[in-house]
């Protein structure tokens, strides 16, 4: 059957973003930096520092993990990255194993695609759409460590395989932010991207983020909001509060330096964008938080 000319229209920009995917990912080599399985009993809640990307996969059972802010659950094949791993917690909810390891990547190029990756994502039901990837997994914790010439370079090219097929998986769940899929078509708007999500308390304008995407003031601004759906400054503010949400939850930072690390000229500056964005002061997320983590260890 010819398609439609409404349906070609409806299919070809999908088709240009699911060929930017590819090479995207072509250009992805992954380092295999730690690699293990735990045993978790119900109720038992484990830190996890930070790290460069670390990604957890559900073997068994069930856990919940902080990551991000908002507590994220994860069942049996579930598998989640933290592209820019921050200090978290994983809740056991029931007896669990849970399969975590840390990678380290580069994007050719000069994109560096990690950053311009949301701080966490999850694959849901992840050996249920690549079921393949179910031994591939237990074939990386047999390869890491082990003494034989090229286990190391045989794991990192397994979690290379494991890595790229989860952001492939998100993508086709249609989890995939519109910014970042429109990102990724535009390499100049990506390193503005990218530079917001590594240094979110910068003070950014729309002039040293058009100087950092190589393009005119003018220009940079129309195609930003083009691509992105938002101007420079709302997503940048969506940015702060997104990483503010991360830092509340770990505890480690009070009010004031969580502020004064994403840029913002006082507390008070601080907290009413918070409110605006979350609809909750930071100390109410704080203590929502808490309130999680110690109801799982009760």
């Amino acid at each position: 059957m010819t398609p439609t000319p409404k349906a070609a229209a409806v299919a070809a920009p999908a088709r240009a973003v699911l060929g930017e995917v590819d090479r995207l990912l072509a250009r992805l080599e992954w380092t295999l930096l730690d690699f293990g399985q735990r045993k978790l009993a119900a109720g038992n809640v484990v830190a996890v520092p930070p790290g460069s990307t670390r990604f957890h996969y559900v073997v068994s059972g069930a856990v919940e993990t902080t990551a991000g802010g908002a507590p994220v659950r994860l069942a049996v094949g579930d598998f989640l990255m933290l592209p820019r791993a921050g200090a978290h917690r994983i809740l056991a909810l029931q007896d669990a194993v849970l399969a975590s390891g840390e990678l380290e990547t580069a994007a050719s190029m000069g994109l560096p695609l990690t950053l311009t990756l949301p701080e966490t994502f999850a694959a849901c039901g992840f050996v249920v759409r690549e079921p393949h990837m179910g031994p591939l997994i237990e074939t990386l914790g047999l390869e890491f460590g082990g003494v034989r010439a090229g286990n190391s370079v045989m794991a990192s090219r397994i979690a290379t395989i494991i890595a790229s097929a989860a952001i492939r998986s998100w993508v086709e769940n249609g989890c995939a932010p519109d910014q970042w899929l429109v990102s990724v078509r535009d390499p100049h708007i990506a390193r503005a991207v990218a530079a917001m999500q590594e240094a979110p308390g910068e003070p950014w304008t729309v002039e040293t983020l058009a100087r950092v995407a190589r393009a005119s003031r003018t220009v940079f601004a129309e195609r930003f909001r083009e691509l992105v759906g938002d101007s420079p400054s709302r997503y940048l503010a969506a940015v702060r509060m997104e990483q503010a949400g991360d830092l509340l939850s770990q505890g480690d930072l009070s009010v004031g330096a969580v502020a004064h690390r994403l840029g913002y000229s006082s507390d008070v500056a601080f907290s009413r964008a918070f409110r605006r964005h979350t609809g909750v002061s930071p100390a109410a997320w704080r203590r929502e938080a808490d309130s999680r983590v110690q109801g799982v260890t009760a």
